[in-house]
């Protein structure tokens, strides 16, 4: 099968605008699409199916390195990072238990409920704070005014990270994910450790209470978090932390604009906002496909043999709109319970943040409503919305809207 194998063109504009469209074709027609990477010459299989994914994603033959988990013929060709990237690599969604669990635990006590819950009033005062800013305005870019800005100050505030600097993230952030060639990416690479390593020696001599201090700490207090560790986990808590989120809000309300029924149901009903956040999440969530996972054996999909040594994505956006688990997979529904979906992926690697990427969505999206009664797309805009180009990250480049 893999020899005559159909296309599907996932990086057109069409299929970036509306790549559920593409996975639907997907999942009825190749379920487990084979494809070659020209980044690191090795074949990937895309999922698409519901079931599929979850097996995947909590499957023990399945992983993350490679390095450590194949055997010493497969396993040398994987060449071991260098250089800063190397520095900011070894993180949550790049390994496998019992590291993986080991770091997790770490972490995990900046995550409970309790801590997410304790931010719900500042998460509220930034949303109203943005919002005043422009408010005697007629039209903004969502995302530029509304969308990044909150996750991003939340999260920075979490780590300690001084609020001059948090622009500076958003733009090391997108050249780390959607950087155009090598250079791009080394560059900031090098400039988000640098800073970073100044950070952490801040902390280490002058602790803080903030969550940056307690990963220092922790680090210095034994065998917790190394250097490495540590950079890679406030790398991704940063990235994590903010793009996911930033996506969270402007997929959404995208999503109410574009069906005036259900905006009009949450204006009425903010208590719906609960399911309405699940629902958003499924029809058109932050995260396409997962961060690469890889076959440690042979492994058999729907009697197709996906070989050792291959890459396997995890297509989470056609996952959350296959009709075998999800009545009229389509139709955007925020009364939609129950709502199965794995937008936040599933397994050991499930997202640590998914309570406070809820708590955010749910505050920014209920506050928009309330502040801004006649909120709706700038005229003409729809067809010339511009997305990511990336398999892992779905989301807006801008969303021009009029209130």
């Amino acid at each position: 099968m893999v020899d005559q194998v159909k296309q599907y063109d996932l990086f057109s504009p069409q299929s970036r605008a509306n790549p559920q469209a593409i996975y639907e074709r997907m999942r009825a027609e190749l379920p487990l699409y084979p494809q070659t990477s020209s980044f690191h010459n090795r074949r990937f299989w895309i999922l698409t199916r519901y079931d599929d994914c979850v097996m995947v994603l909590k499957d023990p033959r399945i992983g993350k390195d490679p390095r450590k988990n194949m055997p010493p013929h497969i396993a040398e060709t994987f060449p071991m990072p260098t250089g800063p990237g190397a520095a900011i690599e070894r993180h949550l969604l790049s390994l496998d238990a019992p590291d993986h669990t080991r770091l997790r635990s770490l972490v995990h006590k900046g995550f409970t409920p309790h801590v997410i819950e304790n931010l719900r009033p500042r998460i509220e005062q930034i949303a109203n704070d943005l919002l005043d800013t422009i408010q005697s305005d007629s039209d903004m870019d969502l995302i530029a005014s509304f969308g990044f800005p909150l996750p991003i100050t939340v999260i920075a505030e979490l780590l300690g990270i001084p609020a001059e600097n948090r622009n500076q993230f958003r733009d090391w952030t997108k050249h780390l994910l959607f950087a155009q060639n090598h250079e791009e990416y080394i560059t900031a690479a090098t400039e988000f450790v640098t800073y970073m390593s100044m950070m952490i020696e801040q902390r280490r001599a002058d602790p803080r209470d903030d969550l940056l201090s307690n990963l220092v700490m922790a680090q210095d207090q034994g065998d917790k978090l190394d250097q490495q560790e540590l950079m890679s986990m406030i790398f991704l808590l940063l990235v994590a932390g903010h793009e996911t989120t930033v996506n969270l809000i402007g997929n959404g309300t995208l999503a109410l604009m574009q069906h005036p029924d259900q905006l009009r149901a949450l204006r009425d009903q903010p208590a719906l906002i609960n399911t309405a956040i699940e629902e958003m999440l499924r029809y058109n969530g932050p995260v396409e496909t997962t961060p690469e996972y890889w076959a440690f054996e042979d492994i058999s999909i729907r009697g197709e043999v996906i070989p050792q040594g291959d890459a396997i994505l995890p297509a989470l956006l056609g996952a959350n709109r296959d009709p075998a688990v999800f009545e009229n997979p389509n139709t955007f529904d925020i009364t939609r319970n129950p709502n199965r979906h794995i937008a936040f992926g599933n397994g050991i690697h499930f997202c640590l943040g998914a309570p406070l990427a809820r708590l955010e969505g749910e505050i920014a999206i209920n506050t928009l409503l309330r502040r801004l009664p006649k909120l709706h797309i700038a005229p003409g805009t729809v067809e010339t919305l511009e997305w990511s180009n990336s398999l892992l990250i779905h989301g807006l480049k801008a969303l021009p809207v009029q209130f």
